[in-house]
């Protein structure tokens, strides 16, 4: 693919997208909004594809934002592309590996994935109030998965403090802290069991989760009946019991 800041490569159903802008510890400018666009676009409608993998090459995962192109004006800009795995409407499962510096932005991608590790290397701030920017986004979603104190501790002390793995790990940013050498094997590790599920019941279930975060539990319950429902009417959902009963593995359609 010739792409200029990221690498897509596609393996045994596994998508990896690498963030490639290693001088810039990773921080996204137009181009890479617009190419990450380009490869969740491709990556949703390629039946092939079952999980994909996002880190970041070099010692940064991803610093947000280009603070040196932000300043000539592209944060509207950034609002209206679609760069993440939920924005561009993809809800197969995507595994986040944060292998260093993650900050402000690149919470984004953490927000946007389902399953979340990072290296014992990584650490964790967003700097928006120590340059002058209301920290929002982030931090309100950051909110729905480690609780309001913790979110607002993060937007609020800026560039002052650090969240090292283990803290993230403690308060549930991340599932799982590995060591650098073994933190892209334990995404492959993770993606071939997630890979062995029934694709489009993989896609449901994220989907039900992800569309009843604003909603009330009575709410909630509804919507994903109504995603369950749907799935009933694949091939998939026959097929799991026919080859459990059978003592065989499944063979997954995706349809």
């Amino acid at each position: 693919m010739g792409y200029e800041t990221i690498i897509y490569e596609k393996r045994d159903h596994i998508g990896y997208v690498t963030f490639n802008r290693p001088e810039a510890l990773n921080a996204y400018n137009v181009r890479m909004m617009n190419e990450l666009a380009e490869v969740w676009e491709e990556f949703g409608a390629d039946q092939d594809m079952r999980v994909a993998i996002m880190t970041g090459s070099g010692r940064g995962f991803c610093t947000g934002l280009d603070v040196k192109e932000s300043a000539s004006g592209i944060r509207g800009v950034a609002e209206t592309i679609s760069f993440t795995p939920r924005r561009s409407g993809v809800f197969k499962p995507v595994i986040c590996a944060v292998n260093g510096l993650c900050v402000g932005g690149g919470f984004h991608f953490i927000l946007d994935s389902d399953i979340t590790i990072c290296s014992d290397q990584a650490s964790f701030f967003d700097g928006h109030v120590s340059i002058g920017a209301v920290s929002h986004r982030e931090i309100i979603g950051l909110s729905r998965r480690i609780g309001y104190n913790n979110a607002l501790r993060i937007g609020l002390m800026g560039i002052h403090e650090r969240l090292p793995a283990q803290r993230a790990y403690d308060i549930g940013l991340v599932a799982e802290v590995v060591s650098q050498e073994k933190l892209l094997s334990r995404a492959e590790e993770l993606a071939e069991k997630l890979k062995r599920n029934a694709p489009l019941a993989v896609a449901a279930t994220i989907k039900a989760m992800w569309r009843s975060l604003n909603l009330g539990v009575e709410d909630a319950v509804v919507l994903s009946a109504e995603i369950a429902d749907r799935n009933r009417l694949t091939d998939d959902y026959y097929e799991g019991p026919r080859a459990f009963t059978e003592k065989r593995q499944p063979q997954w359609k995706g349809r």
